[in-house]
C-alpha cells in the first residue's frame, strides 16, 4: 500500500531486484527491456487524484481497498485483500496448497474405499454403502479441485510471461502487434525465479505504530466517491436517528385511529 499525499524519492542504494521500480519523475518512464527485439520501452505513468500521488510503474488504485497498490495483480475476493508486490508469493502458495489438498483429498478417499473393498472382498457398490463419508469426500475433492488447479496454472503462466493479471487483461484491448511486456526477463524460468526468490520489499506503512492525528499519509479521499461522514457530521442529515423513548409501543400507538 502506498501512502497518500507523499511522493516517494529514489532510494540511495537500489536493490539488485530486477523488478524493483523507482518512483516516476515524468509522465513517461523509460524501462530497460530484456526482450531481444527491444532495448528499452517508454511506459506511461498516471496521477492518482484520490491518493494525490504519481503512481509508480505497475501501480494501480483499488476502489475496494481505496488505496494505490504497488505491482497490483488483482483484488481477491477470497482473501478480501489486494494481491500485490509484497504478498503475491503468499497468494500463489495459498492457491497451490488448495490445489494439492484437493488432489490429496480425492485420491486418499478413493484409496481408502479401494482398500476396504480389497480387504473385505465385496463389490465397490457395497463399499460405497459402508464407506459413505470417504466416498463423499472423494466427490467433494473432485468438485473443489478444478478451480484452484486452474487458478494455479493460470498464475504460473502469468509469472512465466512476466505479467500481472491486470496487465495481461489490459493488453488484450490492443491488437497482438501492439502488445508489449516491458517487465519480462526474456525467459520464463527467469521470471519464475525472480518472483519466487526475490527479497520481500519493505512496507511503506507501519500499521502497528501509534497513529498521529493529522498524518498526511492517511489523508481524506479526493476522488468522486467520498467517505461516509463521521457521526457528528451526519447527525443532521441521516433519515434514521435515535428514537426517543415514548409511551407508544414499537408497532405503533396503543390506540389506533378509526377509519
Amino acid at each position: 500500500i502506498l501512502p497518500r499525499n507523499l511522493h516517494l524519492l529514489v532510494p540511495p542504494n537500489m536493490p539488485d531486484d530486477p523488478l524493483a521500480l523507482g518512483p516516476p519523475t515524468t509522465d513517461w518512464v523509460r524501462v530497460r527491456s530484456a526482450m531481444p527485439k527491444t532495448a528499452a520501452m517508454d511506459v506511461p505513468t498516471k496521477y492518482c487524484k484520490t491518493c494525490n500521488i504519481w503512481r509508480p510503474l505497475r501501480c494501480h488504485h483499488c476502489r475496494i481497498c481505496d488505496n494505490c497498490i504497488e505491482t497490483q495483480d488483482h483484488h481477491c475476493v477470497w482473501i478480501n485483500n489486494c494481491v500485490g508486490r509484497r504478498n503475491y508469493r503468499y497468494f500463489f502458495t495459498f492457491v497451490s496448497s488448495g490445489a494439492l489438498l484437493g488432489v490429496f483429498l480425492s485420491f486418499a478417499s478413493l484409496g481408502h474405499c479401494l482398500r476396504v473393498q480389497s480387504s473385505s472382498g465385496i463389490t465397490f457398490r457395497h463399499t460405497i454403502d459402508q464407506q459413505r463419508v470417504p466416498f463423499a469426500m472423494f466427490l467433494y475433492g473432485l468438485l473443489a479441485m478444478p478451480y484452484p488447479a486452474c487458478l494455479w496454472a493460470y498464475h504460473l503462466y502469468l509469472m512465466g510471461r512476466g505479467e500481472t493479471t491486470r496487465e495481461y487483461l489490459n493488453s488484450h484491448k490492443f491488437v497482438k502487434a501492439d502488445r508489449h511486456r516491458p517487465f519480462s526477463q526474456g525467459k520464463f524460468w527467469k521470471n519464475w525465479l525472480i518472483v519466487w526468490l526475490r527479497p520481500r520489499p519493505p512496507t511503506y506503512l507501519r500499521f502497528k505504530s501509534e497513529h498521529e492525528r493529522g498524518d498526511q499519509r492517511f489523508g481524506e479521499r479526493r476522488g468522486k466517491w467520498q467517505r461516509a461522514p463521521v457521526p457528528e457530521q451526519q447527525a443532521d442529515e441521516m433519515e434514521m436517528r435515535h428514537v426517543v423513548d415514548t409511551k407508544t409501543s414499537f408497532r405503533g400507538s396503543a390506540r389506533s385511529p378509526r377509519v
